[in-house]
C-alpha cells in the first residue's frame, strides 16, 4: 500500500517540478483503510491550501453524509479523490479536459499516481459518488483514461444492475493499455465491483430520500460479493 505522504510527494513532483505550476493540492485518505476492502472515490478536493487530511477527521455536512452512508464499515473504508487539484466547478473541469490538450496531459500525469494508489489498495468494492469521477475509469469509449473494461452481465443483488437510474453496479474484467496506466496490460482489480451512484440530481439538489444510497444497500452488495469478506469490514 502507498501512504498519503508518498502519494502527495508524487503529485507535487508533477505540479511543481514537471509543470512549474502553482495549483494547490489537497489529499484525503484513511490510514486505517483495509487492503482489499471498500474504497470511496471522489473527483477533486474543495477548499484551499496544501494539506493532507484524514478521512475520519472530516466532519462538515458533506462528509457526515459519507460517514453515515458507510455506517459500520466507515472506520476501515478507504477514500481518494482522482485528481488532487483543489477547487473549481467539476463540470467545467471535464469540459476543459475535453478541449485543452495540455490540461488533459497534466491531469493524466496526476491520475496515473492515483491509479497506482488504487491498484496497491486492491479494493473489492469501489463506490464512486461523483458523476464527474465516472469519466476517468474507461466507461466512455472516446476517453479511456485509466482504461478499465467492465462486465455488466452477472447475477446481482437486484433485478438487473441498475436501480432507479441512480445506482449502477459493474465489475472490472480487464484493462486496455493507455498513457494513464503506463500501457499496462494487467491490473490487480479484475473482479472488483464498481458501484456508481448519484449524490445530487443533474440540475442540483440532493436525490430524493427514497433513492439515496444507504448503509443497508452497501451491506447487501458486500454480502453478495462475499459473505465471509463482508465480516472483515467492520
Amino acid at each position: 500500500m502507498m501512504d498519503a505522504e508518498t502519494l502527495m510527494y508524487y503529485y507535487k513532483n508533477v505540479v511543481q517540478k514537471e509543470e512549474n505550476n502553482n495549483d494547490e493540492l489537497g489529499l484525503i485518505t484513511n490510514p486505517n483503510a483495509q487492503k482489499g476492502g471498500i474504497l470511496l472515490v471522489g473527483m477533486n478536493p474543495s477548499g484551499t491550501g496544501q494539506e493532507i487530511y484524514k478521512y475520519l477527521d472530516c466532519h462538515d455536512g458533506f462528509w457526515e453524509s459519507k460517514h453515515t452512508m458507510m455506517g459500520a464499515y466507515n472506520h476501515k473504508c478507504g477514500f481518494i479523490d482522482l485528481l488532487p487539484v483543489r477547487g473549481g466547478d467539476q463540470n467545467l473541469i471535464i469540459e476543459r479536459i475535453k478541449t485543452d490538450e495540455n490540461y488533459r496531459r497534466y491531469c493524466g500525469k496526476l491520475l496515473a499516481f492515483t491509479r497506482d494508489y488504487v491498484e496497491l489498495l486492491q479494493p473489492r468494492l469501489i463506490i464512486i459518488a461523483n458523476r464527474g469521477a465516472w469519466f476517468f475509469w474507461g466507461v466512455v469509449n472516446k476517453w479511456k483514461w485509466m482504461g478499465y473494461t467492465f462486465n455488466n452481465e452477472f447475477a446481482s443483488p437486484w433485478e438487473g444492475n441498475r436501480v432507479c437510474g441512480y445506482w449502477s453496479l459493474s465489475q472490472i474484467c480487464g484493462i486496455e493499455p493507455t498513457g494513464v496506466n503506463r500501457n499496462s496490460t494487467t491490473t490487480n482489480l479484475v473482479g472488483t465491483y464498481i458501484l456508481m451512484y448519484r449524490q445530487h440530481e443533474c440540475k442540483g439538489g440532493t436525490v430524493p430520500p427514497e433513492r439515496e444510497l444507504r448503509f443497508e444497500h452497501i451491506q447487501t452488495i458486500a454480502r453478495f460479493i462475499d459473505p465471509e469478506w463482508e465480516k472483515t469490514l467492520y
